[in-house]
């Protein structure tokens, strides 16, 4: 699995780095996450950004202060963030490029880190294992450190494929796997999906997994919520128009309630260590 991954992601090249900031949409999603985890930084605080990916969310955390370590399968996007943080003119604040799989942290000393943040959903990359991964994320963290965390909503990749108009997802449902997808939440490899297999976690289950692992006073969000399956409709308006601006404060009232966490496209969470 984890081969497909990193092969995948070394492929995917440069886009990851745009990824976020390509669409209104993508915005609103990349400013969600970030909210999440804002109360929570701290300047000299250190952080593992585990999946890091192109930078982006680790140029960020450099930006206020924070001592970054980052972290992928793909050695592209570690150069690729390199660069990007050499741009940035931010290297003061980074403590290192590290690649390997987020199931194995054996690079890292226990309790090494104030904060892990694994976003972009690493986690559901590694299916079966996803204990171990949390398991390794809990040896890592310091006694009152705290984890942060986005996978693939199970719920919310439904109605993304509707606000797609991609009718013959609906219309053909034993060739999309779609009761498999509802009552596992594993979308396994398929001809006409170019990512790897993920798996697609319910709110409950991802609280109970961190809770079974290690974690405690586990926070859920849902990114984005109200947004999600309306991907084109928000694209229509431009950065700077105020009906953008009132989606996103429509957003931040709601991505964090209880009843909308599993309507978005993507799952968070935070918890602390117990």
């Amino acid at each position: 699995m984890g081969n497909k991954v990193m092969e995948f992601y070394d492929k995917y090249g440069i886009k990851e780095w745009y990824r976020l900031e390509e669409s209104s949409y993508s915005r609103i999603n990349y400013l969600l996450h970030m909210d999440f985890i804002e109360k929570h930084l701290k300047e000299g605080m250190r952080i593992l950004d585990a999946g890091c990916g192109a930078g982006r969310y680790s140029i960020e955390l450099a930006k206020r202060g924070c001592k970054v370590t980052l972290f992928d399968i793909s050695s592209e996007q570690l150069r690729i963030a390199k660069e990007k943080i050499q741009e940035a003119e931010i290297e003061e604040n980074i403590e290192g490029f590290i690649q390997g799989d987020i199931r194995d942290l054996s690079q890292f000393k226990d309790e090494e880190f104030d904060m892990i943040i694994c976003y972009g959903a690493p986690l559901s990359y590694v299916m079966e294992n996803r204990e171990k991964a949390i398991l390794e994320f809990n040896r890592v963290l310091n006694k009152k450190g705290l984890l942060a965390l986005s996978v693939n909503n199970r719920w919310g990749i439904i109605k993304m494929v509707l606000g797609s108009r991609n009718y013959d997802f609906f219309e053909r449902p034993e060739y999309w796997n779609i009761e498999e997808v509802i009552k596992t939440g594993d979308l396994r490899e398929h001809e006409m999906v170019s990512q790897p297999p993920r798996h697609f976690f319910e709110g409950k289950e991802l609280e109970y997994l961190l809770k079974c692992n290690g974690f405690k006073e586990v926070f859920l969000g849902g990114s984005p919520c109200i947004s999600c399956g309306n991907a084109e409709i928000i694209n229509d308006f431009n950065t700077d128009n105020r009906g953008l601006e009132t989606i996103f404060k429509i957003e931040l009232e709601t991505y964090t309630k209880p009843t909308m966490v599993d309507n978005g496209e993507f799952l968070l969470a935070k918890a602390k260590k117990k």
